[in-house]
């Protein structure tokens, strides 16, 4: 993961207490997914505990960066690509190999095709690793980190080859095509309205490797209003109550540990309780049944 700048650290210990010091993709998501989760997270600054899933999510992360890195390393000390692309894999292997299936193996594969339709090894290079990105035209301003921007042509499921496309890397499932305009889609619209000035935008993306799948987010003025809607919203006011709970399947959708809202035990969701709009799953007291 990026180190975060000195910019972001100086607008965090310069905002007031319950304001927001910038927006960024998850805190946009998060008040999307509900406003309720916003609050606890952001506007009270509550942290969620470390998961099997978050520390898979950084390790892979991390791989994907410093490969990156090492192919740009690489075509400097070399003016050349090498032949095998996991020479440029992490030395420290703890960072990847309990992820080789499908999580590396798949990734090098998508190099391997990117490479394939590259014109050369100059296009196949990344023209950014964890980018950051910064739109001090809005209040507060937006920023975020690209996982990788990468000339259009190296990309055989772009049909422009011109410009560049913004990639984000995805650890969990592919979405269902039901779900993706407020996921995978509003976070790629973000991206555009982030980097639009600094890139000539081909498109942006999200890689899936557990599936590898390669889902391009079609960008769409309806959706970009509904992101500033979202931020103007979320920016209103630090009153608890201007934050309402959004139940849902995500707040509970089994008992066990992991599978409910890091906040569910302190929220007035009945998600998953007796009488409560999803499956039973808890007592009344949300207690496992």
């Amino acid at each position: 993961m990026p180190t975060q700048s000195d910019t972001l650290t100086e607008l965090r210990e310069g905002c007031a207490p319950g304001k927001l010091p910038y927006i960024s993709k998850s805190r946009v998501t998060t008040y999307k997914t509900c406003p309720r989760k916003f609050y606890y997270s952001y506007v009270l600054g509550m942290r969620t505990p470390d998961t099997y899933y978050t520390k898979r999510g950084r390790q892979v992360h991390e791989t994907y960066e410093i490969y990156y890195e090492n192919l740009l390393e690489s075509y400097v000390d070399r003016s050349e690509v090498p032949e095998d692309l996991t020479e440029l894999l992490p030395s420290d292997v703890s960072l990847w190999a309990d992820w080789i299936e499908p999580y590396i193996s798949n990734f090098i594969l998508f190099e391997m095709d990117r490479r394939k339709a590259a014109p050369d090894d100059k296009a196949f290079l990344p023209v950014g690793v964890e980018a950051e990105g910064w739109d001090w035209e809005q209040a507060p301003p937006w920023m975020g980190y690209a996982d990788v921007i990468v000339n259009a042509s190296s990309l055989p499921q772009v049909e422009n080859d011109e410009g560049v496309v913004i990639i984000d890397f995805k650890t969990g499932k592919t979405p269902d095509p039901k779900y993706r305009d407020d996921g995978i889609f509003l976070e790629g619209e973000y991206y555009a309205v982030l980097f639009e000035d600094e890139w000539d935008i081909a498109a942006v993306a999200g890689y899936f490797p557990m599936n590898d799948d390669f889902v391009i987010s079609p960008l769409d003025a309806e959706r970009r209003e509904r992101i500033f809607q979202y931020v103007e919203e979320m920016t209103a006011s630090t009153d608890r109550e201007d934050f309402p709970v959004k139940e849902q399947p995500l707040c509970a959708w089994k008992s066990d540990e992991g599978c409910q809202c890091d906040f569910y035990k302190i929220c007035s969701s009945s998600w998953g309780t007796i009488g409560g709009p999803g499956p039973n799953y808890f007592d009344e007291n949300k207690k496992p049944l």
